[in-house]
Parts: structure tokens; sequence; C-alpha cells
């Protein structure tokens, strides 16, 4: 169970194997926060040192955090893809010129069903090493990629790729799961995540992954990305427990129409919606305690999609969200974790998916896991007893109003097939570069209704840049004047205002939406942007050359201080010694580094603005070894 505050166990969960490197990444979530997709790539190799210095991506100004977020977006932004819910991207408060590299990263998708969301939460990973297997780890939780502070679950699966014709037969339903998500993106997906998301989808069938500890097999059950229906829980159930935030009263029927003794763990508000007479198939029904809870923000919605839940897609989720279903068995006992609620919505709507466990029931079975059997989990610490009030609280017709129109115009226009065409303006008095940004969804009827407002704009400006759309029978669109270079971004801020009534609801969430025309050099220039002065051109070089990245970091931090300290650690002097020691040791030991090397000479040295700030020695330096760089690829070598 992950605790509300612990949100460094992902970021360790998704560290490499030692001596492996991420080769692929891929994530599925419901709701998106792009600067928690900023932070994950420091885990995929300068997790240790930079996440004790706290968030890398709350102070950009600081040059070692600026540097090394920059460094590990730059490498993994083309290993990376992440399917998301159409319209449940946050909009940070912040922009970040980083965003820049992963607009190519981030696949809007929707259900097959109309009234589903696409709701699980799973990554897989691709690693390699210069002489092991490849390996895969796969971790399936209920946690969104957002900062939420909840309580939570995750699985870690990892195995070894095996080198044989037959697939393995129970990944063949996770295989087929990867295999389906390109076909539910709301536009066509790039070829690099066509071929990586195909790569991934054939090689896990071969995957022997490994039971946890306490477990003796595993089976992969996803929904909802199939015209087929499942029901994971058809086996011999003689005790259930069932944790879940959201629960409807046909679906807690069902999980409990054997058996005696079933336990329900839920939400306080969500209980109060249901119907008494359904917990008469419980005999303990419980919820966090209010230490447990922890407090709740003003606006917190604690949204995740599934029926019955607030759709605010910019606040972030406080209490209960796991997602467990225990059934105890003879002396067997099953667990099943994943995305699902125990809601009609998870097993006949939404896309879902959940890995269900077998153990014995003495160490993974109900008393186990609540701590009955004098075990050291203790879950029942944190919970009481719910006590019904007499009558399901009825849901106010107005509230539910507002949540179908805010629902269906959050889809229609996540959904939509926006591009935005970027034109360069002609120069004005003062020569400053100036764009003209054209957001268009062509083909698609847009209907708001009476009492909607829904005006957007590019996330790179405030909202006050915000413009209405214009709605023809041909599509939808509107056109950003004036815009700055650093103001060019593929995430476009939406708001929707709707008024039922004297009430009125408002929601803000991004979408995607790729770049025709873009700048040349646009990724070049944003590097330099970013580095702007020799200094920090060394320090990045550095670290892209560091075999080992926290001796890379502890290298940047000792350099910080004076600019003295700096210039005598990059250069000695002026002599350039370092960097051809750490560019000769990259050659020896790992010449893959040489690649990152050579992008970010090359994308600098693009304009006369770069090149300035590229050190005067690095040519004579680097042209020697990268002929023999050159060399040893052409004779079969490691890279």
């Amino acid at each position: 169970m992950l605790q509300p505050d612990d949100r460094r166990v992902l970021l360790e969960a998704l560290r490499p194997p030692d001596g492996y490197v991420v080769d692929r990444t891929l994530a599925t979530t419901y709701s998106l926060d792009l600067i928690a997709l900023l932070v994950a790539p420091l885990s995929f190799s300068l997790f240790d040192r930079i996440a004790r210095r706290g968030d890398p991506a709350a102070d950009e100004a600081e040059p070692l955090g600026a540097t090394a977020l920059l460094q590990a977006v730059r490498a993994h932004a083309e290993k990376l893809v992440v399917f998301c819910q159409a319209g449940c991207i946050a909009r940070p408060a912040q922009y970040r010129q980083l965003l820049a590299y992963l607009e190519g990263s981030v696949v809007q998708v929707r259900a097959r069903s109309e009234q589903g969301v696409f709701h699980p939460k799973v990554w897989v990973q691709r690693f390699t090493s210069v002489d092991g297997p490849v390996r895969y780890r796969v971790l399936v939780n209920s946690r969104n990629l957002t900062f939420d502070r909840s309580w939570d679950t995750m699985l870690s699966l990892e195995g070894e790729l095996k080198d044989r014709t037959n697939a393995i037969a129970r990944n063949h339903p996770l295989g087929d799961f990867l295999a389906a998500l390109p076909g539910l993106a709301v536009r066509p997906v790039s070829g690099r995540v066509v071929t990586d998301t195909a790569l991934l989808a054939d090689e896990v069938r071969r995957v022997a992954f490994e039971e946890p500890e306490g477990f003796e097999d595993l089976k992969f059950w996803p929904l909802g990305h199939d015209d087929k229906t499942r029901w994971p829980f058809d086996t011999r159930i003689d005790r259930m427990l069932v944790i879940s935030p959201f629960v409807a009263a046909e679906t807690l029927g069902r999980l409990t129409t054997t058996g005696s003794g079933h336990v329900l763990v839920s939400r306080t508000e969500e209980l109060a919606r249901v119907s008494p007479a359904t917990f008469a198939h419980f005999d303990e029904v419980h919820v966090l305690n209010e230490g447990a809870e922890g407090e709740r923000e003003d606006g917190d919605s604690g949204g995740d999609g599934d029926a019955g839940e607030a759709i605010t897609a910019d606040t972030a989720a406080r209490g209960l969200h796991a997602k467990l279903y225990i059934a105890d068995a003879g002396r067997s006992a099953h667990v099943w974790t994943g995305s699902a609620n125990a809601t009609r919505a998870a097993f006949h709507e939404n896309v879902e998916l959940l890995v269900e466990l077998t153990g014995k029931k003495g160490k993974v079975g109900i008393d186990a896991a609540l701590g009955d059997g004098g075990g050291s989990a203790a879950l029942r610490a944190l919970l009481v007893p719910f006590t019904p009030s007499g009558e399901a609280v009825p849901e106010d017709p107005v509230d539910a109003a507002l949540d179908r129109r805010l629902r269906g115009l959050r889809l229609a226009l996540g959904s939509a097939p926006w591009r935005a065409k970027i034109e360069r303006e002609p120069a004005s008095g003062d020569d400053t570069e100036r764009y003209c940004v054209h957001l268009r969804a062509e083909g698609v009827q847009l209907d708001f209704g009476p009492g909607t407002e829904v005006r957007c704009w590019p996330i790179a400006l405030p909202p006050d840049h915000a413009m209405g759309l214009s709605l023809s029978s041909a599509g939808a669109s509107t056109t950003f004047s004036r815009c700055s270079f650093q103001a060019l971004t593929s995430f476009f801020a939406f708001r929707v205002v709707v008024q039922e009534g004297a009430r009125t609801e408002r929601i803000v969430f991004v979408v995607n939406a790729p770049l025709d025309g873009a700048p040349e050099h646009r990724h070049a220039r944003i590097l330099l942007a970013m580095l702007d002065d020799p200094a920090k051109v060394m320090r990045f070089l550095r670290m892209l050359l560091a075999l080992d990245p926290v001796e890379g970091i502890e290298e940047l931090l000792d350099a910080e201080g004076t600019p003295e300290g700096a210039a005598s650690c990059w250069s000695d002097g002026g002599s350039g010694t370092p960097l051809l020691e750490a560019l000769l040791r990259a050659l020896d030991h790992e010449p893959e580094r040489l690649r990152e090397f050579e992008r970010a000479v090359r994308e600098l040295g693009t304009t006369p603005e770069g090149a300035a700030v590229l050190p005067p020695d690095l040519w004579r330096i680097w042209e020697p070894v990268r002929s023999a760089w050159e060399a040893q690829r052409s004779r079969g070598g490691r890279s």
C-alpha cells in the first residue's frame, strides 16, 4: 500500500536494475500531470542525488536542477510514450520549456464505450545492458501519473525476456492490451509510438515474470480494450475483502454472491450514497480514520474518472484511492489489484487492468492483509466502522446535470482532432520574432448548448490570453496572434464553464495538438535558451558523458559555487583535459553515451548563438574521438 506522502516509491520502482539502462517505457494513466511526467525521467538515471535535493521540477532556475532535468528529459523523451484519457491532462501552474521535448510522448485516448473512460495505471519498461539479457518490469498501480496524495497500491513484476518461439500463455492478455492501445488514440499516432508499442506488445509475451514473494501464480486481466466482457472473479469465494473508493450496489452484490464474512472498505461520502440494504452482504463496512484520510485542499476533487466521481482534471486526489480485492478460497487466497473500482462502469464500460495473484491464505489472505492474523500489514489500524444513516443520500439533480454536461464537453473537446498551424508573422518595427498560431479541429461537430462558455489558450501563455472558439459545420477554430517563440507549444488549455439555473461549474484541462510549421531547429533553440553561457554548457556536456550518473551529479555539486571554481573544474584552466578524459572513458566503457553528446553539440552548433557558447577547444578534442567512435561502430562495436 502506498501512503499519501510516499511518492518516492514509484520513482524508486522505475529505476533500472544494476548494470541496465532504460530502452523503452510505456505508461497508461487516466489523468496526467505534465510536471509529474517531467519528474519521472529523473528516476531512470539520476534519482539518488537529485531526490535528496528536493523536487527538481520545482525550481528550474537552479543551474543543477535545470541541467540535470534537461539531460534526463532529452535522453528519455524519445524512449517514452504515455497513453492518457482525452481531456484529462492537468494544466501546470507554471509552463516549462522542457515540456516541448515531451510533446510527442503524450497520446490521448478514449474508451471503446461511449460511456466509459480510459482508466488503467500501468508502466511497462524494457531494460538492456551490454552483456545481459533484456529484462522487463511491469508496474500495476491504482495511482495516476499525478502528484496525488492518496492511499494507493502498486504491484511490481519483473522478468527476463526468453529466447523462445512460443509465447508464455499467461502473458497473452497483457500483450493484447498493449497492442490495442494505439487503436484507442483519438488521432493517428506517430510511427515511433506504433513501433515501440508493437515491440513491447510482442516481447512481453515471452517474458518470464517472477511471482512476488508469497505468491505462486499470477494472471493478467485487461478490461475494455476489445469487444469482450470479462469477470475476473469467476472463482471460488469463501470470503471477500473489497477495497474501493467508488462502489455500486450491483457490483458489490455480484462480488459477494457466495461465501460469508465479507468486508468492505470505501469512502464515507461514497457509502452514504449507497442503499443500506447493500451492506447486508457484509459483516464489516469500514472507512479510513480521519488521521489516515489527510486534509483536503480547497477545490480538491479526489476524482479519478469512474462513475460517480468528480471530474476536475486540475486537482489532486486525497484519501482512499486503492482498488484491491482479496478472496479466501479454502487454503488459498486470490488477490486482484489494479485500476478497477467496484462499479459497473469499471467492468462493462471502462478500459482497466487488474492482476490476479494466488498464494496461501495464511500469508496473503484477508486476515493477513488486515493484520488480524498477527502479520505486519496492520491495515485494520487505519480503519473505523461506517454506520449507515438509515437512508441513502439522494443525488442532487443540479449537480448531476452539471456533471453530465461537463463530462460530455470535456470528452468532446479532448477527443476532437485538434492541430496547430504555426506561421511566422512579418517583421514589425521592433524586429521582434512573432508567430501566429491557428488551432483547428476539422470535420467535427461541437455543440456546447446554452449557458456554456469555452475558451482556450497555449499553456505557455497566461490564462488572460484565452480566446473563444469559432464553430461551424466544418469544425472549430481559433487564432493566437503575436506569439513569441517561447509561447509555441502543442499543449493548449481549455476552460469550460457551464450554468444550470443559478449554479455554475467550471473545469480546466489540456489537449495535445500536433504542431504544423514549427520553427526550424526549435528544440536546439530551446536547448540554447537553457544553456545560455559556457559554464552551463560544460556542466551539461560533462553530465552527458558521466558513466555513473551519481558521479556526474556529484561533480556538478562540487563545481557549484564561484565561477572560478566551475571553470577550473570543467576546463582545467583552458586545457580541456577533463573533457577529453571523459570522452575517452565513454568511448572505452560506454560508447552509447557519445550519441547524446554528439546530438547536443550538433544542435547547439546549428545557430551562431549556440556555437558561441560551445567550448572553444571542443572541435579539436571531439574530432579524433568521433573518428575513433565511427571506426568502432563500423567494426561492429557495442554502440
